[in-house]
C-alpha cells in the first residue's frame, strides 16, 4: 500500500512539474499561492489513492455459531416403599368379652378393659380356662367330664368403689347348631361368688377399691347327648350389676361338645 501512495504523489508532483514549466512564469504572480495550490493537490491526490486502496481491501464477516446449551441430567428419584397398614386382629375362638347391647367395651382377658363407663369400668386379668384351651373342648357320655368351672379375675379401673351388694349374673346362653334338637339343650350355668353360689344374681361379698381385684365364676354341666355328625358350640355370658341395675363388665367363653370318636 505504501508503494501505491509514492506512485500517486510522484504522478502528482510530475503533473504539477510539467504544468509549471511549460507555462514561464509571469509577472506579478503570487509564488506562495502557488505553492499552497500545489500542496493542495498533491493532498487530494494522496486522499484518493487511500481511498482506492480501502475500497478494493476484501470485507471479512466473522459468524458465531450459537452453541446449545448441554442438557443438565438430573439424579434418578428413588421411590418410598410402599407402607403396609398395621392392623390389630383379636384373638380368634371365644374368650372374655363384651357380648351384650349394653355395658359395650372390649372384655378380651389379659388386662384389656371391660365397659366404656369410666365411672363402672373393669380390666379382666385371668381366665381359667383359657381359650381354645383343652379344657373348652367336652366330651359327652363321660362322667369326669360333666361339669367345668370357669373363673374370670376381674380388676376394678373405674372411679367408682364397688361395693359388696353389687351383683354377679348369668348375662345369657346361646347354642350354635345346624340340628334344631341341640337348639334346647343347655349347660345349665351356675354362677359363683366368693361368698354365695346360684341362680339369680348373687352379691359379690366385697368392696373393691380402684386397682383392687376379685375372681368370680359360673360352674357348666356338659350334655348327655348332642344329636347330628357335627359339634355343638355353646357361649355363656355373665356380668356385673352396679348401682341401679347398671350391667358392666360382661366376660364370656365358648364351649365346644362332641362325642366320643368325633374330631373337634
Amino acid at each position: 500500500m505504501k508503494l501505491r501512495n509514492i506512485a500517486y504523489i510522484l504522478f502528482a508532483l510530475a503533473f504539477v512539474l510539467a504544468a509549471c514549466g511549460g507555462t514561464p512564469q509571469t509577472a506579478g504572480v503570487d509564488q506562495e499561492a502557488i505553492n499552497q495550490q500545489i500542496q493542495q493537490s498533491v493532498a487530494q491526490t494522496v486522499a484518493a489513492g487511500e481511498a482506492l486502496t480501502a475500497a478494493a481491501q476484501p470485507t471479512f464477516t466473522v459468524t458465531v455459531e450459537a452453541q446449545a446449551p448441554a442438557a443438565t441430567s438430573f439424579p434418578t428419584l428413588t421411590p418410598f416403599p410402599t407402607l403396609t397398614p398395621f392392623v390389630v386382629n383379636p384373638p380368634s375362638g371365644g374368650g372374655s368379652g363384651s357380648g351384650g347391647s349394653s355395658g359395650g367395651g372390649t372384655t378380651w382377658y389379659g388386662g384389656e378393659q371391660c365397659g366404656d363407663d369410666p365411672k363402672y369400668m373393669g380390666a379382666i386379668i385371668d381366665q381359667v380356662p383359657h381359650d381354645g384351651s383343652a379344657e373348652t373342648i367336652r366330651k359327652t357320655g363321660e362322667s369326669t367330664d360333666e361339669k367345668l368351672d370357669v373363673k374370670w379375675t376381674i380388676k376394678n379401673v373405674g372411679t367408682k368403689t364397688w361395693q359388696p351388694a353389687w351383683a354377679w349374673v348369668l348375662d345369657g346362653e346361646t347354642i350354635n347348631s345346624d340340628v334344631p334338637a341341640n337348639k334346647m339343650l343347655t349347660l345349665s350355668p351356675v354362677a359363683f361368688t366368693p361368698v354365695a353360689s346360684g341362680a339369680g344374681a348373687l352379691p359379690i361379698g366385697d368392696t373393691i377399691e380402684n386397682g383392687e381385684f376379685i375372681t368370680l365364676g359360673v360352674e357348666l354341666t356338659i350334655p348327655a347327648s348332642i344329636d347330628g355328625p357335627k359339634p355343638v358350640y355353646f357361649t355363656i355370658q355373665m356380668a356385673l350389676v352396679g348401682d341401679s341395675g347398671t350391667k358392666f363388665c360382661r366376660p364370656w367363653i365358648q364351649i365346644e361338645v362332641i362325642r366320643p370318636g368325633m374330631t373337634p
